[in-house]
């Protein structure tokens, strides 16, 4: 048996037992593929798939077995060649970062400058997309590291490390009538047209349960998962947005104007992710302490030590800090 047989396994599986999927993606022919997966089968004397003349219908109670063993060699696999890559060639490799569109847009850049003249020999990739896509990315070994907020439903090998709070700001146009008359409460919000984040975003989820608990429906016309897009829309006069608070600059966005509703709507933290069965190489330690200082390497191995017996969140060892707003960002009270 080869490590080959169980990566064509694995690929024949998460191309949904399409044989001329998986080829493709192998980049090797329908008939070897299939011819490869045969010998597997005789060499262990049990059938890995059920069958139904060529087409495969799912796997055996064999086959289940199997493959969840295949994947954790193919990843044990990996592990080595990345402990190997560590002290043969320190400072070069690879660096996957898992992000949503506001954190590579507004939190990110500081960060990978200064990484990226620190180590010029490592390439470094954002791999941006919900949050649960970000948790999916960092679990199937296709991102090194995330920084998100948290999905839905994390689970292990999800583990997450506190670091700040995103706290919440209404977008409007100069002239709005928001901007005078009055205090802000959810039932002024809820009378306008309003444009929030995509319901697979957390501060989604948590901006329309703040509207529920109150008992009023906003009047959401638009959703999306660009905070720059939700700008755009702001400033043609189609409505509210809100907001995280680190994606207003007074300067950049002088046509519209912000609104503190911190009161209104509790902050969304963002964590630091990583998947505690894979290895963690040194330059990845050094960017979570660019990001956020606290998590030190040190801090960040004994927390991955703890969470191998604890569940997917790191302990409060560290608390979520409020965002760093931008200097030039004064925000409307």
């Amino acid at each position: 048996m080869k490590l080959q047989h169980l990566q064509y396994l694995c690929e024949i599986v998460d191309s949904g037992l399409n044989i001329s999927n998986a080829s493709d993606a192998l980049n090797r022919s329908q008939p070897g593929v299939s011819r490869y997966m045969k010998q597997f089968e005789d060499e262990l004397g049990v059938k890995v798939f059920h069958r139904s003349g060529k087409r495969l219908l799912g796997l055996t109670k064999a086959g289940q077995e199997i493959l969840g063993i295949a994947r954790r060699m193919i990843s044990d696999a990996g592990t080595i060649k990345t402990i190997s890559d560590e002290y043969s060639a320190r400072d070069e490799g690879t660096l996957v970062i898992a992000t949503t569109h506001t954190q590579a847009r507004y939190m990110l850049p500081p960060t990978v400058l200064a990484f990226v003249q620190r180590y010029p020999k490592v390439r470094l990739s954002l791999k941006q997309g919900n949050p649960t896509e970000v948790a999916t990315w960092l679990t199937s070994g296709m991102a090194d590291l995330s920084i998100a907020a948290s999905p839905s439903q994390p689970a292990a090998p999800l583990l997450l490390l506190p670091s700040y709070d995103l706290g919440r700001i209404i977008l409007t146009v100069p002239d709005h009538e928001l901007l005078s008359g009055g205090p802000i409460t959810l039932e002024r919000l809820s009378r306008f047209p309003m444009i929030t984040y995509d319901d697979v975003f957390t501060g989604s989820i948590q901006i329309h349960e703040t509207f529920r608990k109150a008992g009023l429906e906003p009047r959401v016309i638009v959703s999306a998962t660009d905070s720059d897009v939700m700008k755009a829309y702001v400033k043609i006069g189609l409505g509210i947005a809100i907001v995280g608070d680190i994606v207003y600059d007074e300067k950049v966005d002088a046509d519209i104007r912000a609104i503190n509703v911190s009161h209104l709507f509790r902050p969304n933290t963002i964590y630091i992710g990583l998947n505690r069965e894979s290895y963690v190489r040194s330059y990845t330690y050094d960017f979570i302490r660019m990001f956020d200082p606290r998590w030190t390497a040190a801090k960040v191995r004994k927390t991955l030590e703890r969470a191998h017996s604890s569940d997917a969140i790191a302990s409060n060892e560290i608390t979520a800090m409020p965002a760093p707003l931008m200097q030039s960002t004064r925000l409307e009270s």
